[in-house]
């Protein structure tokens, strides 16, 4: 009876400790995506984008916010480095504004004026700050 006891505590054992294993692996790959946009791929910490398709249905470049998009708040700084909220790599910069269609961002220390839909390439280590609106890097 004591020996039937134990051979279902080890068979239970093994059950759960199968079901951990695989709950770990499903949590680390959601984990992986869950920081990507679409058409993005991020490789040793630096992003890179698989296509420059970045429109919607009517070949107006997509205002709206999508997972792995990064929003810059207006006077915030941000430093793009590997594992950081922005990482280093080539982004399409999008106004969060859909009324205003240029934009300044601080790179550096240089102050420019972006279009909407315009393209940015950050380096490891470079800050940036959105000056004049609340900008979208996709």
């Amino acid at each position: 009876m004591l020996e039937a006891f134990i051979g279902i505590a080890i068979g239970e054992g093994v059950v759960i400790i199968a079901l951990i294993i695989a709950l770990i692996a499903v949590v680390k790959k959601n984990k992986k995506s869950a920081n990507k946009a679409d058409n993005v791929v991020v490789k040793d910490g630096v992003r890179y984008t698989k296509t420059a398709d970045e429109t919607d249905e009517d070949g107006d470049v997509a205002v709206t916010h999508r997972t792995g998009d990064v929003v810059l708040a207006r006077g915030r700084t941000y430093t793009a480095k590997k594992d950081g909220k922005v990482l280093p790599g080539k982004y399409t910069v999008l106004s969060a504004d859909e009324s205003a269609d240029a934009f300044n961002l601080r790179v550096g220390n240089v102050v420019r004026e972006y279009k909407h839909a315009s393209d940015i390439v950050l380096a490891e280590g470079e800050k940036i700050t959105a000056v004049s609106h609340t900008v979208i890097l996709r």
